[in-house]
């Protein structure tokens, strides 16, 4: 049998603009980069940080996050479906998943659901 690879979710602490903050990965919805400033939105508010978003991705890697374009870092369980290069969230959120990325966050997309499922 498979193991699985996605973790519960697990308090992580970060030192945001507005403080430090400690967050349950599984509240923090999407992360949006812009101009060198990362955007956390979770379930209640946002929360800015200066930081790559490479190193977030890393961080959160075993947690369910997808990186579905270069600016983009979303929580696949708040993810309602995947079509047409559009990626709707549970919010009713749209975001646009790139031609090049497509396949690769749809195959992770299926693997998310096959684990979640166990």
């Amino acid at each position: 049998m498979e193991q699985n690879t996605i973790r519960p979710g697990e308090m992580i602490e970060y030192v945001f603009v507005e403080g430090k903050v400690s967050l349950n990965t599984e509240d923090i919805i999407y992360i949006e980069t812009s101009k060198h400033k990362n955007t956390f939105y979770t379930k209640e508010e946002t929360y800015s940080i200066y930081k790559k978003l490479s190193e977030i991705e890393g961080e959160l890697k075993d947690f369910g996050f997808v990186r579905i374009h270069q600016s983009f870092l979303v929580n696949m369980q708040y993810v309602e479906k995947i079509s047409s290069y559009i990626m709707t969230l549970t919010t009713g959120q749209e975001l646009s998943v790139p031609k090049a990325r497509y396949p690769q966050v749809k195959k992770e997309y299926q693997q998310y659901l096959e684990e979640s499922k166990d």
